[in-house]
């Protein structure tokens, strides 16, 4: 078992590694497949060995081995995260996925947390939460429950219908707020990705896990809020980015199932 767990944590700092990559160039409309790694400041190609998660960046303490210009210390942070929240998977218990092997669990969960964290991160730095990775997520969740479908339950498709009911409830849900909001405040209060990544969760959760997943978000981002203004780090009426909340209690509701939140809030 602690090979399996070492590995995907290996595995998880890999993609923390694609992450780095995808939320450097995405805001910049650059490929994220081509061409290969090179200093931000000079520009010379990132040899493989310089290229490694983590380790390379405290090899070369964290400058480049040409310019010696300064690496982020985010690089190595959303590596080390990625690779923790991948080898939690071993131990996660999603309610809808619950009866599956452990291996289903895990695959989908690693493909989940890579989503997520991606949106997490692009909606801190940039409130952006990109419609290409929003509805990808989506259609992969819905896939996901369909290859259980046919896989186990061929003609009933009782995965699938659920996953896409709780989308449907995920994107209604927000829009609802959203119109709600406007009408009291008489400016917008949900942006349009809020309401796709909510779409998103639910097809991955199902409709307990979603709702959960929504009360836990608006929890969290409540208390952050009133600590940021006690504190004075936030501004009154200051935006904050709700898809930071909104992925982090997916993917907590994705580890711990829906019967501890439950018990909590009834």
């Amino acid at each position: 078992m602690e090979i399996i767990e070492i590995y995907l944590f290996v595995i998880g700092c890999s993609i923390g590694s694609f992450i780095n990559v995808v939320i450097y160039r995405l805001p910049l409309n650059q490929s994220i497949v081509y061409p290969n790694s090179s200093c931000t400041e000079c520009n010379t190609k990132i040899k493989w060995f310089d290229n490694l998660p983590i380790i390379s960046w405290f090899l070369l303490r964290g400058k480049c081995r040409a310019c010696k210009s300064k690496i982020s210390l985010s690089y190595p942070i959303v590596a080390l995260s990625t690779g923790l929240l991948v080898w939690l998977n071993f131990y996660s218990n999603p309610t809808i996925y619950s009866q599956l092997p452990a291996l289903i669990i895990i695959i989908y969960g690693t493909i989940l947390c890579s989503i997520l964290i991606t949106l997490a991160i692009l909606d801190f730095k940039y409130f952006w939460l990109p419609q290409a990775i929003t509805i990808g997520g989506l259609i992969v969740g819905i896939s996901c429950s369909l290859i259980i479908d046919l896989s186990n339950n061929f003609g009933q498709f009782s995965y699938a219908l659920y996953s896409i009911t709780a989308s449907l409830l995920g994107i209604v849900l927000f829009y609802l707020l959203s119109y709600v909001g406007f009408k009291i405040f008489n400016k917008p209060v949900m942006g349009g990705g809020d309401a796709k990544l909510s779409a998103l969760i639910g097809s991955w959760v199902g409709i307990k896990g979603l709702l959960i997943t929504i009360w836990l978000a608006f929890v969290s981002a409540g208390i952050f809020v009133i600590l940021g203004l006690l504190l004075k780090k936030i501004k009154r009426n200051e935006r904050i980015p709700f898809g930071v909340f909104l992925s982090f209690s997916g993917l907590i509701v994705w580890y711990f199932g829906n019967e501890i939140f439950l018990k909590l809030i009834f």
